[in-house]
């Protein structure tokens, strides 16, 4: 159960991880999923006094948002005006179905039809039933009324249950308000979590690592606040028009350039530099191709740019490493890779640790000095590129040698030691970075 947690050690450093074996972190199958859903049905119920139906149409008339339910039922003076309301939407109403033969159809009026009513007796043939279930399952809906207009009669818990897509339904709906269930964040994975206490770091068995409450890819220490933050603007126009425009000093405005050079005029009659954001001084004058301040001056445009360039990247270089290997294990067969693999994983964990550290130098940008920030992230690059290099060298040893591939075991793809050093600093510069990230959280 525990293995998920991601208690990574080296040479005796270990990540500030906040989970431990108290996590009680367990992947859970589609029928532990359903058992989790039953048993918080179960106490509801027990709280608010009412059957299992009635309960699951609550949750549902809620969009499943349990403290809502609490603060309105429980918590309110106005409870019983907030019940007659709800009775009028058919909330507390408890069918069953009734199976007729030989019934005319009230919608596509098909005679001597086999179907099915409500407690309000309007019969519909099983066709007719099908296509309404279709419908609203199509439309993540959980709920199936009588298909008679202005009826609140609904297909019962009971009934519904039969169909697998409406389970599906109930557990995805319950999961997304749910704190102690989480899911992988990887492509195409459907692994499901359950986390009885905050873990910034599970491991999935398809290889990602990733944190329980925000479900993104490992990101400590950078909080989950920050990274949301960071991650919604990246899909804002705001950061589009950073990226394609420079503000001016005075107004503000947003100015996109075309062509020409950097010596822009704002509406306003402010004339700036398009680079640096800055006032156009004599200095730019030198060269109106280039700017004098674009390395110094915290022009939004410049951090927004170097985080698009450097994330993706760091992106190419991660697909690069697993398409080496990946086709490596292709061409190369019987060939003991061990230790290839190993430093390979290790090398693309340390590339996703540096995208959490891009997006918060990203967040420094606003309002505190980055430039020690990227002194060091910048140093931490250089050698993670040493190891790209590293790996990319040992794979065409093998790639390069013909006679290999009619070997059984391959001896020589091991590590120097000066390799080996590589990783170790990494690892090092690694815990530091996220040390200076904590302190700089603190002040």
């Amino acid at each position: 159960m525990d293995d998920y947690l991601d208690e990574e050690q080296y040479l005796g450093l270990e990540d500030e991880y906040d989970n431990s074996i108290y996590n009680n972190v367990t992947l859970l199958s589609a029928n532990d999923l359903y058992q989790e859903f039953k048993d918080r049905l179960e106490i509801i119920k027990d709280k608010i006094g009412e059957t299992s139906q009635v309960v699951l149409n609550i949750l549902i008339f809620f969009n499943f948002e349990v403290k809502t339910i609490y603060e309105k039922l429980l918590l309110n003076d106005e409870f019983e005006q907030i019940k007659v309301q709800l009775e009028e939407q058919g909330i507390y109403k408890e069918s069953k179905v009734n199976i007729n033969d030989n019934l005319i159809c009230s919608i596509c009026e098909q005679t001597n039809a086999q179907g099915f009513s409500l407690n309000c007796n309007h019969k519909f043939c099983k066709s007719c039933w099908n296509q309404m279930i279709e419908i609203q399952f199509s439309s993540q809906i959980p709920l199936v009324r009588c298909l008679q207009d202005q009826c609140f009669e609904r297909l019962p818990h009971q009934f519904l249950e039969q169909y697998p897509k409406y389970k599906q339904i109930l557990i995805k709906r319950f999961m997304q308000h749910d704190d102690q269930i989480t899911w992988c964040p990887g492509l195409n994975c459907e692994n499901v979590f359950k986390c009885l206490n905050f873990s910034n770091s599970i491991k999935c068995p398809c290889g990602i690592k990733f944190c329980s409450k925000c479900r993104n890819e490992k990101h400590h220490p950078i909080p989950c606040d920050i990274l949301k933050k960071v991650l919604e603007y990246q899909q804002s126009n705001d950061y589009w028009a950073i990226l394609h425009a420079s503000k001016c000093p005075q107004c503000g405005r947003l100015i996109q350039r075309t062509e020409g050079c950097f010596h822009l005029k704002c509406l306003c009659g402010q004339h700036f530099c398009f680079k640096c954001s800055g006032p156009w001084a004599k200095d730019h004058e030198q060269s109106f191709y280039t700017c004098p301040y674009m390395n110094t001056n915290k022009n939004p445009s410049k951090y927004a740019l170097q985080l698009k360039d450097e994330l993706q990247s760091i992106n190419n270089n991660i697909r690069n490493i697993e398409q080496s290997v990946k086709t490596l294990k292709q061409q190369v067969k019987k060939v003991l890779l061990d230790d290839l693999l190993e430093y390979s994983e290790k090398a693309i964990q340390l590339f996703k640790t540096s995208k959490s550290f891009l997006f918060y130098k990203f967040h420094l940008m606003e309002n505190k000095d980055v430039q020690m920030c990227e002194q060091t992230f910048q140093c931490f690059q250089e050698e993670l590129n040493s190891c790209l290099i590293i790996i990319q060298k040992k794979v065409l040893e093998v790639q390069d040698n013909e006679s290999l591939k009619e070997r059984t075991m391959l001896e020589y793809i091991n590590f120097e030691d000066s390799e080996k050093k590589v990783l170790r600093n990494l690892k090092i510069k690694k815990q530091l970075i996220k040390q200076y990230i904590i302190e700089t959280l603190i002040k």
